[in-house]
């Protein structure tokens, strides 16, 4: 037996390989297909360099050109396996888990498929849509054996319209998921493992919930995109997502629903959340779910009343003034900054005394210093010079709500580098029936 110090190799009569799956650092489990090239890896990598695999020149030529044939022979399969795979096959998945983005990942023979309408548990046939080197997308084309985590279908269009992806998993299932994903995000793109974290505050909506609805016509047809086109699916008279009068009345173009009266066309609303009014356009920014309005001002308003020095606050990506108005309660100056005209404007009419409200890319804006920093950036999350600036000028609070657990991921990692910790951490459903999920995190400076 030629040992590398790393693994154990056994040489056969027979030219064959045999090992013992026993490594330095504890087991090691290599996939078949890269086995015989990390056995050889391992030895060059160990002390004696190419004495690992024995200073014997008969027979060191004769594991490379072995491992090499193997090696290439592997390959050669797994190339053709994938090349088998075509746009427009239909094969069998059972996923697994539900992903970032939606889809459910299914793996066939090692190779990641993710598929839409399909959920942990399942059996089924679903379509190819797109094969590429690395992954491959799929749709539904009929259950075999439905997971135990869907319930009854609420909606007629269920699978076809684009306006929800999760409409037939339960809702508890779907918070589940969430967090699930969440959890991981943090873990894979954060690096930041779950020991890390405090507990995660789950605050779950009511259905119906979209203060706001863009639907599209086409032909009679007026309702959302179908799923992956620009074909309209006409909205159902049960759909749980909108508003229901804008269920029973769908009107295509952006509407809003309050108090039971569609509105559309671009006006000028004035709504009150908790104590706060709000003057405001149709055309303007405002957070969509009608049942968790108040829960998103509680909270913030709970985390900025933990600074101890209430001198400065800054609201960062302020649209309306959403934020910015239970934080003018609390501290004794605010800085209000949005880059949009429309919200700008109305900004500055719902604005108190003691709020300066500034027109401005958040990117160009030189953060001064401030006890307390909010920030609701878009879906792409904070510039990396923005996360800098809050990091360097924060004196004591960072509040950040965040549409996506990836790029919240990426930047709670940057705040994290610079010093400090996530203190609380609530995943709020703006978004049932949908994969999209809010997260709110306060972030404390590290002891």
């Amino acid at each position: 037996m030629a040992r590398s110090g790393c693994l154990a190799v056994h040489l056969h009569p027979a030219g064959g390989l045999r090992y013992d799956q026993r490594h330095r650092s504890g087991s090691y489990r290599a996939h078949p297909r890269s086995l015989i090239r990390r056995i050889l890896l391992d030895a060059d990598e160990c002390a004696g360099g190419r004495r690992g695999l024995r200073a014997d020149s008969a027979i060191r030529p004769r594991l490379v050109r072995a491992a090499r044939a193997r090696n290439h022979a592997g390959d050669a399969a797994h190339e053709r396996g994938l090349t088998m795979l075509r746009a427009g096959d239909e094969i069998t998945v059972e996923p697994t888990e539900l992903v970032a983005g939606g889809a459910a990942l299914a793996r066939v023979d090692g190779f990641p498929i993710f598929a839409t309408n399909v959920y942990p548990g399942d059996v089924a046939v679903v379509r190819l849509q797109e094969v590429r080197k690395g992954f491959a997308r799929a749709g539904l084309v009929r259950l075999i054996r439905p997971s135990a985590l869907r319930r009854l279908q609420p909606c007629s269009i269920a699978g076809e319209c684009g306006g929800c992806d999760w409409t037939s998993l339960r809702l508890d299932a779907q918070l589940a998921a969430k967090r699930r994903i969440l959890e991981e995000s943090l873990r894979r793109i954060g690096k930041i493992e779950q020991a890390a974290l405090p507990p995660i505050g789950i605050h779950p909506s009511a259905l119906n919930y979209r203060l706001r609805s863009r639907l599209h016509r086409r032909g009679d047809a007026v309702g959302f995109y179908a799923i992956g086109s620009h074909g309209v699916i006409p909205l159902a008279p049960d759909c749980e997502v909108v508003g229901v009068m804008t269920a029973r009345n769908p009107t295509a173009g952006a509407s809003w629903e309050i108090d039971g009266r569609v509105i559309t066309g671009e006006r000028e609303l004035t709504m009150r959340v908790a104590e706060f009014t709000y003057r405001l356009s149709t055309a303007s920014f405002f957070q969509v779910n009608r049942h968790l309005l108040a829960t998103m001002l509680r909270l913030v308003s709970s985390h900025a009343a933990r600074v101890k020095q209430k001198r400065q606050a800054i609201d960062l990506y302020a649209g309306i003034g959403f934020f910015t108005l239970p934080l003018a309660a609390l501290f004794q100056r605010v800085i209000s900054v949005e880059g949009s005209d429309v919200s700008h404007r109305f900004a500055l009419l719902n604005a108190p005394s003691n709020v300066d409200v500034v027109r401005a890319p958040v990117e160009s804006f030189e953060i001064p210093p401030a006890n307390f920093i909010f920030l609701d950036p878009p879906r792409a999350g904070a510039r990396s010079g923005v996360i800098d600036g809050i990091a360097a000028r924060a004196q004591e609070m960072v509040c950040y709500l965040s549409c996506d657990p990836v790029t919240f991921s990426r930047d709670a990692s940057r705040l994290i580098a610079s010093g400090w910790r996530i203190a609380t951490l609530d995943l709020l459903d703006l978004f049932p029936n949908t994969h999209h999920v809010e997260t709110l995190a306060s972030f404390e400076r590290a002891q």
